[in-house]
């Protein structure tokens, strides 16, 4: 090690030590802190350094800040200290992400944490929610909170590929379905479908006179959601060893396992590229290939350790996140279903209703983007050189407007709570 890479990593540690003191004291109550965004600033440098280590060290669950007396005093929410991978305790991941639904009430039921839920409710605030659907069930975070906060609504369909979580999501409908409706749970009417929202022409379809009279709302929250992340045996998380598997569901063609043993070099890397948005792509292939030459991978510990030391500075972000990310929208073929599900909602809904899209990297949010400037109207550009001196492409038909120019971002308290929510964006557009 240089020397000046060995005076980098002895300023890392005493920064996480001193970090690690004001965290402590915080928590014991030792101490009273009139300055919040030093202890935010403590608790990012200690996330920061054990991202670096691979999730190793201490992890503070969760801390927020409550004012009072002569300054703010910040304190424990559930002050736990908790061992991250190695031993008897669980992963960082599974600690930063072990947060519960915001709907009305915490009931403590769903492993999940619903993405920005406050605006989501405001997009459909003004909406005669009768038909709404959501496309990505879940553990029924948005469903819940949508059904009891709009008690006219008679029919809630829900869409989600993985059966667990129909079986969490069900019991959560109907008791939200009874408070909404006074003990009245006949007054809804609850369509759960165990299929890919990419198939939601057809099941709607299928449902004969709700396709016909138009849909009201459709929410849909890409990606894969902590349900996936926190079950080891799904294997979606490099924090968490586990088979190399990644489907979300049994529609899936292929799996992880099959992609890092079976798929040529020149694959693996053009999906790295491609869907992971990585750097070191080429490098990345190459080793995952001459690691499979001595032994399959099987596990997702295998694949981390196949990767090695990525170059270049990770911060916060763990070096095989991106690598993760590839192989798992190529696994379940995520870009392709969000391509053709918004066609389908839009054509869905009736003049008036509204589609919420929540994302989570910006391959999703590109085409949620240029998905609904092309409904809104909006031509793009042929290609680079193209300038407002030539023949100006022949916009397309108008059929929604915008309701959200630009994305929204979750909140800093949100963000501080869930700490996975931070990349989310929210777009919405209503149908004319």
């Amino acid at each position: 090690m240089t020397s000046s890479r060995l005076k980098k990593r002895v300023i890392r540690e005493r920064a996480c030590a001193s970090s690690l003191r004001i965290a402590r004291d915080v928590v014991r109550g030792d101490v009273e802190v009139t300055d919040e965004e030093k202890i935010h600033a403590s608790f990012r440098t200690i996330e920061s350094a054990f991202a670096r280590r691979g999730g190793t060290g201490w992890v503070f669950e969760r801390m927020s800040v409550i004012r009072g007396g002569g300054g703010a005093r910040a304190v424990s929410s559930r002050a736990s200290v908790v061992r991250s991978r190695g031993r008897n305790g669980e992963s960082r991941d599974g600690a930063l992400g072990r947060c519960r639904a915001k709907t009305g009430e915490r009931d403590g039921t769903a492993p999940h944490y619903s993405v920005m839920m406050d605006e989501i409710l405001s997009a459909f605030r003004d909406v005669e929610l009768r038909a709404h659907v959501d496309g990505t069930l879940g553990a029924g975070g948005h469903a819940q909170a949508m059904i009891r906060t709009h008690p006219e609504m008679e029919h809630f369909i829900g869409f989600d590929v993985d059966a667990s979580a129909h079986a969490i999501a069900r019991p959560r409908l109907e008791r939200a379905r009874e408070d909404a409706r006074g003990g009245e749970a006949g007054a809804l009417k609850v369509s759960l479908v165990e299929a890919n929202f990419r198939q939601m022409a057809q099941a709607l379809e299928a449902m004969g006179g709700i396709h016909r009279a138009g849909i009201d709302g459709v929410v849909l929250d890409l990606g894969v959601s902590s349900m996936h992340l926190d079950r080891a045996e799904r294997g979606f998380s490099f924090m968490n060893d586990g088979p190399l598997d990644m489907r979300m569901g049994p529609s899936a063609k292929t799996s992880a396992e099959e992609i890092v043993n079976a798929w040529p070099e020149e694959e693996i890397g053009r999906i790295l590229r491609d869907y992971g948005e990585e750097r070191h792509w080429r490098l990345l292939a190459k080793r995952i290939c001459e690691r499979r030459a001595a032994k399959a991978i099987t596990t997702t510990r295998e694949l981390v350790d196949a990767l090695g030391n990525v170059p270049g500075k990770w911060g916060s972000i763990h070096p095989a996140t991106r690598t993760f990310q590839g192989i798992r929208i190529a696994v379940n073929d995520e870009l392709g279903a969000v391509e053709d599900v918004i066609p389908a909602a839009i054509e869905a809904l009736r003049p008036g209703g509204r589609l919420a899209i929540i994302s989570f990297h910006s391959l999703e949010d590109s085409i949620v983007k240029k998905k609904f400037r092309f409904y809104a109207g909006q031509a793009e550009p042929l290609g680079e050189t193209f300038n407002r001196y030539m023949d100006q492409p022949e916009k397309p038909p108008k059929v929604v407007k915008l309701i959200t120019r630009k994305p929204l971002v979750p909140s800093v308290d949100e963000v501080d709570e869930n700490v996975r929510s931070r990349s989310a964006k929210l777009r919405v557009c209503e149908k004319l």
